[in-house]
């Protein structure tokens, strides 16, 4: 359970630093002009990516509460087979992605009436992103695919999980999110210069 505290704490201090890049971005301007408001600066320095780097980015987050969610199963397995969740059929696993993608989904829909730093599927709106990273959108989407099915893998070989396979796993889902905060951490190094 550690693995999974440290990605959660590293998806917080992705938040953490988007809403510092933000504040920054308000402090300078509210310097020059006193009435500025956080949603109406939002507003004014959002870029529009374009309909498939938005659907990208969505699914993107979508697979990695899925992958986490599959990362985490094996632990909840003896739970879950106490609870009555048919896990171990042959269309539990399924039922289980599907429950967590739809999960997953509505809490990005419903993000939009968050805070403006805590808006997950709407965090790359304020930095700008060239046409080659942009390239790059479908990195972690296969990454969280590939960390899934290996953690499928040791969820249908349980109690036998294979230690291996967890590792990679976690380190699939590390690099994913590490990839979904790039623009984030960029622009606080190039601030910071």
């Amino acid at each position: 359970m550690i693995w999974a505290a440290m990605l959660i704490v590293l998806l917080l201090t992705g938040l953490g630093v988007h809403r510092m890049n933000f504040e920054r971005v308000y402090r300078r301007l509210s310097e020059l002009s006193s009435g500025v408001s956080r949603d109406k600066l939002y507003e004014l320095i959002s870029i529009d990516h374009g309909a498939n780097y938005s659907a990208m980015v969505f699914s993107s987050w979508v697979a990695f509460f899925v992958a986490f969610m599959y990362y985490l199963l094996p632990k909840m397995i003896p739970w879950l087979l106490r609870s009555g969740f048919p896990i171990a059929s042959s269309y539990g696993l399924i039922l289980f992605a599907g429950f967590f993608a739809l999960l997953a989904s509505l809490l990005l829909w419903a993000s939009r009436n968050f805070p403006l730093w805590l808006r997950l599927s709407e965090i790359y709106r304020i930095y700008p992103i060239p046409l080659n990273q942009k390239k790059w959108c479908f990195a972690p989407v296969m990454l969280l695919w590939i960390s899934s099915f290996l953690s499928i893998y040791n969820s249908i070989s349980y109690p036998y999980a294979n230690r291996m396979y967890e590792m990679i796993s976690w380190l699939l889902l590390l690099a994913a999110l590490i990839l979904l905060f790039i623009p984030v951490f960029k622009e606080f190094v190039e601030a910071s210069r």
